[in-house]
């Protein structure tokens, strides 16, 4: 129990700093977007107001003095507020992102809509898909003005940075202001022990106050949700296309197989039985040797067609399931593999299949490329989740985005709603787990 709670006592006192660190970067965030919006907004407004005095005099004159310059400058600060906003959510929300990334390992993508391209058109003017101008950059500055202030994505930002401001703003910030205003306390006479408190107070949720981005960053900081059904299509498309390339494989793996080896050897097999039918007469002995060969190759090609069958639907699979399965996948590995298995019985038939040939492409991985010497194979099922992880004492540096057999691994389990992760220090150990959601039988 000791060791536990200075242990936990070690890891808050090393949070304290980075803790106190991502407060501030996160109260510096979300103050500015909206600060800068209101400066900008109002400054600018009262700047265009009074540059278009001329153009408002007459709006003016329809009420009193006071309330028309309200009116007309209220007008202003509404419409530089949300030019502001239009330029400034989309570069803050990035950097957001960039901090979920970079702090908590979450990548976020989003779509933002695209600058449509300007036409040159034979009158000299430039067409940028809305409206007619007289240079190419005023209609590339337009193009790029209305792609900002249409989209929907910087909608959904402004929205982030509203919710931001009112959630992620005060409790990130709180470990600050309790060390500020404990600071003063504890300077000023008599209040000492209030000071003191709100020190420790502070200190005590710096290392955890930053967190809150976590949970409201997933709400508001992806992709607008008119939009997440578009982003799942796309990702069904690509598992499909996928899917069909690597069935296509499949079969010319399967084609191979028939024609260089098992058709080869019953076409050479065929061609020896014919030959010992016109020596059978002649030359009982030569007769009898070929007929032997032709016996050795029928051998040959049945065990080669017994391997391929293997490789399409492994028989211990069919019949015994997924755990025995993958026990007899150890046994051919060429490294030492243990398999501890919490699973209580069979999963569905597609998964069982999609998840034996995940770990039989991660023991063939560990061969070939981790050095390992060593392996293990863990089967378990929890939260209606069967998951197989795998882990050797290898090398590491296993990179998913190198473009390695792990990102076909990945698509294959994101067909089944599944994952793919990956821990892989350098200098190892690699430890890879598959999951799919499913119900056993």
């Amino acid at each position: 129990m000791r060791r536990f709670t200075g242990g936990r006592l070690l890891r808050w006192c090393s949070g304290i700093g980075p803790g106190l660190y991502r407060s501030a970067v996160l109260t510096g965030l979300t103050v500015l977007m909206p600060a800068a919006a209101v400066t900008v907004g109002y400054f600018g407004s009262r700047l265009a107001y009074s540059w278009s005095a001329g153009m408002t005099a007459p709006l003016v004159l329809r009420v009193p003095a006071a309330a028309g310059e309200t009116l007309v400058v209220g007008v202003w600060i509404a419409a530089t507020l949300w030019m502001t906003h239009a330029v400034t959510s989309r570069a803050f929300s990035r950097a957001a992102r960039r901090l979920v990334r970079r702090w908590l390992g979450t990548r976020i993508e989003v779509d933002y809509r695209p600058v449509p391209p300007v036409t040159s058109m034979s009158t000299g003017y430039w067409w940028d898909g809305r409206e007619y101008h007289k240079s190419e950059r005023e209609a590339r500055r337009k193009a790029r003005q209305h792609a900002r202030i249409h989209d929907p994505q910087v909608y959904w930002d402004g929205l982030w940075n509203l919710v931001a401001g009112v959630t992620v703003l005060p409790v990130a910030a709180s470990p600050l202001v309790a060390l500020a205003v404990g600071g003063y306390l504890a300077l000023t006479p008599g209040l000492l022990a209030y000071g003191v408190l709100l020190v420790v107070a502070g200190l005590a949720a710096a290392p955890w106050a930053w967190r809150v981005i976590g949970p409201v960053a997933g709400r508001f900081l992806g992709p607008i949700p008119s939009s997440r059904l578009g982003r799942r299509i796309k990702e069904l498309e690509a598992i499909r296309a996928d899917m069909t390339a690597t069935q296509a494989a499949e079969l010319d793996r399967i084609e191979r197989g028939l024609h260089d080896g098992a058709q080869a050897r019953l076409v050479a097999m065929g061609m020896s039985m014919q030959a010992a039918e016109h020596l059978v007469d002649a030359d009982p002995a030569a007769a009898k040797a070929i007929l032997a060969e032709a016996r050795a190759s029928s051998v040959a090609a049945l065990t080669e067609l017994r391997s391929l069958v293997r490789g399409i639907n492994p028989p211990v699979l069919a019949e015994r399931g997924l755990v025995d399965a993958v026990r007899a996948l150890a046994l051919d590995a060429p490294v030492e593999v243990a398999v501890r298995s919490a699973v209580p019985s069979r999963p569905e038939r597609p998964v069982e299949s999609a998840l034996y040939f995940a770990v039989a492409e991660l023991l063939a991985n560990v061969a070939k490329h981790a050095g390992a010497t060593r392996a293990t194979v863990e089967l378990g099922y929890a939260d209606r989740t069967l998951s197989a992880t795998v882990t050797d004492d290898g090398a590491g540096g296993a990179d998913l985005s190198a473009g390695s057999g792990l990102s076909g691994i990945g698509r294959r389990m994101a067909a089944f709603g599944g994952r793919l992760d990956i821990d892989s220090p350098a200098g190892g150990p690699t430890r890879v787990t598959v999951a799919v959601p499913c119900a056993l039988s």
